[in-house]
């Protein structure tokens, strides 16, 4: 046993490569939280994008998926990852606050959780694919989608995961 600030901490064994992606994935949510609370429009959307690719080369990296050849095909779907989650969160802050009446604090935590909620998805779908021998090669936008789909079907990502997922991040913080 180790001590912590007086407290014996049990040690705990190697994380398992699906914990090291949770660890990855979770990382970059907060990452895409916090540039969607502070981050203007646009400058959001450019620094998810940065955020999602990390995020997906650093998956691919411990799955030992050959990355190099696939970096632009990479950014530009994190790309249009990163707007699509933009346009959800404005769509989603105007039927919340129709009014204003929370002004911009309202908008930027929409955005936050929007922003947060599209990387983990994202990060969850290629998590995924990586851990059943996917590749990049063999995962286009189009087989994203379909991809993502199936994986709703059999009730591997589905929102109570997604958000059981995102309430365990936030409640490590």
């Amino acid at each position: 046993m180790k001590q912590q600030n007086g407290t014996p901490v049990a040690l705990a064994g190697p994380l398992s490569i699906s914990e090291k992606a949770d660890d990855i994935i979770k990382n970059h949510v907060l990452l895409s939280s916090a540039s969607g609370l502070f981050l203007s429009s646009g400058l959001d959307i450019a620094a998810v994008t940065g955020i999602q690719y990390r995020m997906v080369r650093k998956l691919a990296e411990l799955h030992e998926v050959p990355f190099e050849a696939q970096e632009v095909r990479t950014v530009l779907s994190a790309l249009s990852f990163s707007t699509i989650a933009r346009l959800f969160s404005s769509g989603a802050s105007s039927l919340l606050n129709p009014n204003e009446r929370f002004g911009s604090w309202s908008e930027g935590l929409t955005n936050a959780a929007v922003m947060g909620f599209f990387t983990g998805a994202v990060g969850k779908v290629y998590g995924l694919h990586f851990e059943q021998g996917g590749t990049l090669d063999n995962l286009d936008l189009d087989h994203f989608i379909r991809y993502a789909r199936e994986q709703v079907e059999k009730g591997e990502l589905n929102l109570t995961s997604i958000f059981s997922f995102s309430s365990r991040i936030w409640q490590s913080i």
